[in-house]
């Protein structure tokens, strides 16, 4: 980040700044990983506030504090205090003014599945022309959209923000410190029910992107979707879509799943992805899309996807001495949950297939049928369906309707302890859920028995 003075960052913000007009190097909302030389920001969340932790900041060497309430700091060695009445407000703010400084491209990348695949994908398309920011791992909420535009330097050509969400109303607002000229929306599907309610909601929700993008922008969208399609009546922009239809623009065919990755051709190009699963074509299809409307071609983009290592705990695959595991352990929903059992069920015929299956959380009312219907799915596609956790129950319920063998453990450490009289030399393993479940563990435990 360039450094910046307190004072203009008071006036950016709007607040009223005490004690010395020192440099900020960085802004940090986080007192554990602060820089010396960092602002931070004493952001009061649902669980947490952090003018708790203004004094462990000042220790590690924050250049000045921006909090809100009754906060009095004296001492020659104190930094400068910026009184605001919401700090999340002024990282917002404080972004929206830094960005302002620059002027690259943006993308903004968001859906119910593959943000972060078609991100990094995309990025590292564009990187044969450009040199682009990236938002890094989950960073793409309305805390971590803020941090990454301040990672933004005079050298940056493009930006690509994946936008993350969970109301109405918050891609409109990340949009507004984003500003991008190129939206993509890679699917809609049932995730945050629980907040969301609907399939259509979501998809107006997701569909704020497009509504945020210039007449002179682009919208890139799935065009199997049918509920992604619904939304673009709402873009002043030029639509592309991809997929496997007809009326596609990037149409990808001859698909062929290969036991490395995914072979496929678009628009006469052949392209070899390490990532496994139709949904990764999809991705790769949005990403060459972008890509080739900034004047990247797609020969050039077929050599640096073949090229893109897949990203960890999405779909990764870890040979483990005896055992194969595919760690999708970063998140799940039932679009993604399927799309990883597919890929199971894609996988060598001669092998044992186990599904190791947890919650997806976030659903709502919907969230009983849903488990069921993913562990009947699961079933249909796996040798042996393993669920855990409270909800885990209706995954066991569901592959038991199918299949006899379905197991159900309560937790992690009740299924760890018995994981060695489970597996079998040999098996293929997915292990999936959402991101609270922790599977990692589950993982690092298959390795153990390697």
């Amino acid at each position: 980040m360039e450094s910046m003075s307190l004072s203009e960052i008071a006036r950016a913000v709007g607040g009223n700044l005490s004690g010395p007009n020192g440099l900020a190097q960085g802004v940090s909302i986080d007192s554990r990983t602060i820089k010396p030389g960092e602002l931070f920001v004493a952001i009061k969340g649902p669980n947490f506030d952090g003018q708790e932790f203004i004094t462990q900041a000042i220790g590690s060497g924050a250049s000045g504090i921006i909090a809100s309430g009754n906060i009095d700091l004296k001492g020659e060695k104190n930094p400068g205090l910026i009184k605001v009445s919401d700090t999340l407000g002024a990282l917002k703010e404080l972004a929206y003014f830094y960005r302002k400084k620059y002027h690259p491209k943006m993308i903004g990348i968001t859906g119910t599945n593959g943000k972060t695949s078609v991100k990094e994908m995309t990025a590292a398309i564009l990187s044969a022309r450009y040199n682009v920011l990236k938002n890094q791992g989950n960073l793409n909420n309305q805390y971590g959209i803020p941090l990454s535009l301040f990672r933004l330097s005079g050298e940056h050509q493009i930006g690509v923000m994946e936008l993350g969400m969970s109301a109405l109303g918050e891609i409109a607002d990340l949009c507004r410190l984003v500003e991008p000229e190129i939206g993509i929306i890679t699917n809609v599907g049932e995730g945050h029910t629980l907040f969301l309610k609907d399939l259509p909601t979501v998809g107006r929700a997701k569909g704020e992107l497009l509504e945020a993008l210039p007449k002179g922008g682009l919208a890139v969208v799935n065009g199997d979707d049918a509920n992604v399609m619904l939304q673009t009546a709402r873009t002043r922009a030029k639509i592309i879509k991809f997929g496997l239809g007809d009326d596609c623009h990037y149409r990808a065919q001859q698909i062929n799943y290969r036991p490395d990755g995914t072979s496929f051709i678009v628009n006469g190009q052949r392209v070899i992805i390490r990532q496994p699963g139709l949904h990764n074509v999809y991705n790769c299809l949005a990403a060459i899309a972008a890509g080739e409307a900034l004047g990247v071609d797609i020969k050039s983009a077929a050599e640096k996807l073949a090229g893109l290592k897949p990203t960890p705990m999405r779909l990764e695959i870890i040979q483990a001495g005896k055992f194969t595991i595919i760690n999708d352990a970063y998140n799940a929903n039932p679009p993604s949950m399927r799309a990883a059992i597919k890929v199971l069920g894609s996988m060598d015929a001669s092998r044992r297939k186990v599904a190791i299956l947890g919650e997806m959380l976030e659903l709502g009312e919907i969230e009983k049928l849903r488990h069921h219907d993913i562990g009947v799915f699961a079933a249909e596609h796996a040798d042996l369906v393993v669920a855990v956790g409270r909800l885990g129950d209706h995954i066991h319920q569901g592959a038991s309707s199918v299949k006899k063998n379905s197991r159900h453990y309560q937790d992690n450490a009740a299924l760890i302890a018995e994981l060695g009289t489970i597996l079998k030399k040999g098996d293929l393993i997915l292990v999936k859920a959402s991101r609270g479940g922790h599977f990692e563990e589950i993982v690092n435990a298959i390795k153990g028995l390697s």
